[in-house]
């Protein structure tokens, strides 16, 4: 068997293993925002206390996950959908008939991965700029308090 004969019967699989990864991708990433939701605010209520390093890194934690899905979910739905457009044209090539449903049901079929790639990325993206906002304003108001005298901090 020839290696690209191997790499065919892998890439005839489909995209339904690409789709579970986005799928789980998503999970991971709304946990993400919903523990970041819940801790920010406790991490800025009581941000006097920490060292600067400290409080940097707790703010910033687990946000690259976010960037990370952000900027490669559609590269993953992207190669589901080459995985999916290229089991369309096998079956195509293999059918006894040729017909439009053969290979426009594999395509739809295969496009459903780009659409959760970007529905996976959107949100992330979203996500990780109001973050990285939030966690920007939270250092410039410590650096501020910081450098009060300490009579005037609140």
């Amino acid at each position: 068997m020839s290696l690209t004969q191997t790499i065919l019967n892998i890439a005839l699989i489909g995209g339904d293993p690409v789709l579970y990864i986005l799928i789980l991708m998503s999970i991971v990433g709304v946990a993400v925002v919903i523990e970041r939701l819940i801790t920010i605010p406790k991490i800025e209520k009581n941000m006097m206390d920490y060292d600067p390093l400290t409080l940097k890194l707790s703010l910033e934690k687990r946000l690259g996950i976010l960037a990370t899905f952000g900027n490669n979910a559609p590269f993953i739905g992207l190669f589901g959908t080459v995985l999916g457009i290229i089991k369309a044209f096998h079956d195509l090539g293999v059918a006894e008939h040729f017909g439009v449903r053969v290979v426009m049901t594999g395509i739809s079929e295969a496009l459903v991965a780009t659409a959760m790639g970007l529905f996976v990325a959107i949100p992330s993206v979203i996500a990780y700029n109001y973050f990285v906002r939030r966690v920007k304003k939270i250092l410039l108001t410590y650096e501020y308090r910081k450098n009060l005298p300490i009579d005037m901090r609140e």
